[in-house]
């Protein structure tokens, strides 16, 4: 059984998560931002996670944000 407030944690973050990458898409989308301004929004989010590398939830974060970086949302080419 998982503790109700680890659930709730890891549940905020799934859901900002899910919640700045969908505004991302629809911002590109909408041509509000282009591919070049979210992949420097996602570097922007790299530097302030790479101060938690030295965390496990810290490394998680920016290899995320790393696939994010390579995936097609960013322009990477990736299929993400």
């Amino acid at each position: 059984m998982t503790d109700p407030a680890a659930a709730k944690a890891i549940g905020m973050g799934i859901a900002g998560g899910a919640i700045a990458t969908a505004l991302i898409d629809l911002l590109v989308a909408k041509g509000v931002i282009d591919r070049e301004e979210a992949r420097a929004a996602l570097e922007s989010a790299m530097y302030r996670a790479a101060m938690y590398t030295g965390t496990f939830e810290g490394l998680e974060a920016t290899k995320i944000i790393g696939e994010l970086l390579e995936s097609d949302l960013a322009g990477g080419g990736g299929s993400t």
